[in-house]
């Protein structure tokens, strides 16, 4: 059984993470994010290399635009049209949801919860696609205007 790339596992966690908290209460401007693998399962992953990334912060940087900060996240979430969003509630600086979606290797299902404000978001989430698991967080908080 094929698993997914490690790649597209960190990059796909990253990039939920962002758009999923860009909600009208989350200020535009210039962010950083820092995301966080906590755990991970996969067949065939050489030894030592989960030991090589558990752990490692990555981060990045991004400008978060007037007009994404304004988009409905549950419509962005649902833009994957390979996903179903199953659960999604965003209210009082709470985030909850649960989506599946379809990948070559079958249905991975991915939740995702934690705290925002205006400038800043916490969240844990988890990922599991056939044998294939991983638990991340990530952080974020505003810097100022974008450069």
């Amino acid at each position: 059984m094929r698993t997914l790339p490690l790649s597209a596992v960190l990059l796909g966690a990253a990039a939920l993470a962002a758009p999923a908290l860009a909600a009208p209460v989350v200020t535009p401007g210039e962010w950083t994010s820092t995301m966080t693998m906590d755990s991970m399962t996969m067949p065939g992953l050489p030894p030592g290399a989960l030991d090589a990334m558990k752990g490692k912060p990555i981060t990045t940087s991004y400008c978060l635009t007037p007009e994404e900060a304004e988009a409905d996240p549950k419509k962005i979430l649902a833009a994957d049209k390979s996903c179903k969003v199953d659960r999604f509630n965003m209210a009082g600086g709470k985030i909850d949801s649960a989506m599946t979606c379809q990948t070559p290797q079958g249905p991975a299902t991915i939740t995702m919860s934690g705290t925002y404000t205006a400038d800043s978001y916490a969240m844990n989430s988890t990922m599991k696609a056939g044998p294939m698991t991983m638990a991340s967080r990530v952080s974020a908080r505003r810097l100022g205007p974008c450069k």
